[in-house]
């Protein structure tokens, strides 16, 4: 690895991708723990540092979008790779580059696991609240504008 005071900008923008993009998985795997376990605080503590995470890896794809431009390449990832091999550290920019892809490939699937567990928790709530409001056992019947509705027509809970 070249020093520090030898690295091409692009390399080390990459290195700061690779980090960056390691510690939102890091938030990703603890946002989903504290879902798992609904551990409020740290779910907090965990969005606000994902959502950091983001805003910085998004710097570091503009800087490095820039980079790549300024080398007189397009900022696409077939053109990313023609632009690593015109430099000297070629191989260890598209070493890099893999590790920014496999993080963020990660992130993607931790992120829909996530949503899973949120989407099935936000389902509970409305089956509880269906139970509260009289609806057990009734087939929700869709709207017009897409949304479950309970059927109509039944009493709420503690109404004569």
């Amino acid at each position: 690895m070249h020093s520090e005071r030898n690295r091409h900008p692009l390399e080390t923008t990459l290195i700061q991708e690779v980090e960056c993009s390691r510690q939102l998985l890091e938030c990703l795997e603890s946002e989903r723990t504290a879902l798992i376990e609904r551990d409020l605080d740290t779910l907090e503590a965990t969005t606000q540092k994902k959502l950091d995470c983001s805003r910085q890896l998004e710097q570091l794809e503009n800087r490095r979008g820039a980079l790549v431009e300024s080398l007189g390449f397009d900022n696409t990832p077939k053109s990313l790779q023609r632009c690593f091999r015109t430099l000297p550290c070629a191989e260890q920019l598209s070493t890099l580059w893999q590790q920014v892809m496999d993080n963020i490939e990660a992130c993607r699937a931790t992120n829909l696991s996530n949503g899973s567990i949120l989407e099935s928790g936000r389902q509970h709530v409305e089956q509880a609240l269906g139970i509260l409001r009289g609806q057990t056992g009734t087939p929700a019947v869709y709207a017009q504008d897409g949304e479950a509705r309970a059927n109509l027509g039944q009493r709420e809970l503690g109404k004569v």
